[in-house]
């Protein structure tokens, strides 16, 4: 993929530092100042972050000074070299569905990764297929964004630099179940830097891209700071015009019951 050329201080100021408005339903908690308690859960693009296929990670050179107070100038600016699907990011339809090639990160639905989430967990599972989607009771009705945490959050593996092949993620049989079984979910979350599991990298990602739901892939789901059930998901990707993915900010606050979740959810995540 071509390197994702960037101005740090220009393109990317709005998205690191936002900061979520409060929503109909958010707990009230003093954390950040606005009535939510904010729980990020992107994972920090630096030399050590995982990357596709590589054994030694992003490395060095993912950013580069290109102004420096230290050397004179009025301001710090910085110039980003990296994939598209680097870290926490989304993928766009052009990504993997050649009758969608012109269905860039400019028309993916930011609707789609904003609002009522359910977490679930699905551990001790290799892979996300038809049966183990069966057993993990996802809601027939109610759901709309949908994230996974996987035996990969246990492994640590958004935290390891090796690129680690045996990931969890959906096979072709378990994206085509969830897309007839489960068709109201517009987005889903995953704890490693795909939706797919290699062995049907293409096949799982046209299945669920070409049905519309938005894959936010590499979160960082860590079990002590988030519990399983409802929470308000924030994800805000770069708009690049014709980009098969971008980077994202993701982050989750407490959310009471969701309109539309007809009772299914068990407990509450806030305290």
């Amino acid at each position: 993929m071509a390197p994702l050329r960037l101005s740090l201080v220009a393109a990317l100021a709005a998205v690191l530092f936002a900061v979520p408005t409060n929503g109909q339903g958010m707990c009230s908690s003093p954390d950040d100042g606005h009535g939510g308690h904010i729980v990020d859960i992107t994972a920090t693009i630096s030399a050590s972050l995982p990357t596709w296929l590589s054994d030694t990670g992003l490395g060095e050179g993912h950013r580069t000074e290109t102004w420096s107070m230290l050397n004179g100038d009025d301001a710090n600016a910085s110039e980003l070299t990296f994939s598209a699907h680097t870290g926490t990011h989304v993928d766009a339809p052009r990504h993997f569905v050649p009758w969608k090639n012109q269905y860039g990160m400019e028309t993916v639905d930011i609707g789609a990764m904003n609002g009522p989430a359910l977490l679930i967990e699905a551990y001790d599972v290799p892979v996300l297929n038809r049966e183990a989607l069966e057993a993990l009771g996802i809601p027939h009705e109610g759901v709309s964004r949908l994230i996974i945490r996987t035996d990969n959050t246990r492994r640590k593996l958004m935290h390891t630099t090796a690129f680690t092949p045996d990931y969890v993620a959906f096979d072709e049989e378990g994206a085509k179940w969830l897309v007839e079984h489960r068709p109201d979910i517009r987005s889903i979350g995953i704890d490693y830097l795909s939706i797919a599991a290699l062995d049907h990298l293409a096949e799982a990602h046209v299945a669920l891209l070409d049905h519309g739901i938005v894959p936010i892939e590499g979160l960082v789901l860590d079990e002590d700071k988030i519990k399983v059930g409802w929470w308000w998901l924030h994800c805000a990707p770069l708009k690049v015009e014709g980009s098969d993915g971008a980077p994202a900010r993701a982050w989750l606050t407490p959310v009471n019951d969701p309109a539309g979740a007809k009772g299914i959810r068990k407990g509450s995540p806030c305290k």
